[in-house]
């Protein structure tokens, strides 16, 4: 469930996507420049008197959750709670740079741990944003789609 403002959208995964490679890297290779933009904001926590705190995505960052379903990078064929556990996923947890060398797989990996997972952890998506992962994947998206034409 993805918050935004004050209502919150539930996504399905759905594994039935029928599109190119190609199609599928350069979805989320738009948004590199909106990602790298000093002036972009995530989204923005909340703090209300006798409540949880709670963290509501920015429009854009809503439009990267529904582009990341939409197109095949959050998928069931990924068992992110088990997934995250190897070494592989802490190997990219624990050092960013590592994203330069994912391969697509990989990246379906992260993008389905660290969007589902935000279901369960309230702010972790802005975490995976503010500590450079979410660029790192879009960007490495763009790497891909540019060798794809080679």
């Amino acid at each position: 469930m993805v918050r935004t403002g004050s209502r919150a959208v539930r996504h399905e995964v759905d594994d039935d996507i029928e599109q190119s490679l190609a199609e599928r890297l350069a979805m989320l290779a738009a948004f590199l420049p909106t990602f790298e933009a000093p002036e972009f904001r995530f989204g923005e926590w909340h703090h209300e008197s006798g409540h949880f705190p709670h963290f509501n995505l920015g429009e854009e960052a809503v439009r990267f959750v529904d582009t990341a379903y939409n197109h095949g990078w959050v998928t069931s064929r990924v068992h992110w709670v088990e997934w995250i556990q190897t070494a592989e996923a802490q190997r990219f947890a624990n050092d960013s740079s590592e994203i330069d060398s994912a391969s697509v797989f990989d990246l379906e990996c992260l993008l389905t741990t660290l969007i589902r997972q935000d279901r369960f952890v309230e702010g972790n998506l802005a975490s995976a944003f503010d500590s450079g992962m979410l660029t790192a994947i879009v960007r490495r998206t763009g790497v891909l789609l540019s060798g794809a034409f080679d």
